[in-house]
């Protein structure tokens, strides 16, 4: 079974969302390529440390785990073709932060989230939904 953990980096308005255009996966490229910071869980690793690793090699951010947020997890059962679970966190930082991108990716922007780009690999509705939820759990805090 394959691990996933992604995070979704808002700025501290939650208005805007930092996305990568990736470039070594055809299918991601096939469908626009941008995404979330993110990937594999590596063996041993919790999908915690693995966003926190993931978000320093391929953005150079260094994320706080106590600022990190669940706020979705996706399964897909043994009786799909594969078996895969993703962790999904948000986290918040000034949109004024250094980016240095590793070779996964070509470029990342920040979109605005009146105007998500058509080619993302997760899906609009989501993304909002996530936004939502993770505003709604610091409100709590």
């Amino acid at each position: 079974m394959w691990s996933g953990a992604f995070v979704c980096v808002f700025d501290m308005e939650y208005a805007n969302i930092l996305m990568l255009k990736r470039k070594h996966n055809k299918e991601w490229e096939d469908k626009g390529g941008w995404g979330n910071v993110g990937g594999s869980v590596e063996p041993g690793e919790t999908p915690v440390q693995a966003c926190i690793r993931e978000a320093r090699e391929e953005t150079g951010i260094g994320l706080d785990p106590a600022n990190l947020t669940l706020v979705h997890i996706r399964r897909v059962p043994h009786s799909e073709p594969y078996e895969y679970v993703i962790h999904f966190y948000a986290t918040a930082i000034d949109g004024d932060t250094a980016i240095v991108l590793n070779d996964e990716s070509s470029e990342y922007r920040w979109f605005s989230l009146d105007s998500l780009p058509d080619n993302m690999l997760d899906d609009k509705k989501e993304i909002l939904e996530w936004r939502d939820i993770f505003a709604s759990l610091l409100k709590k805090k």
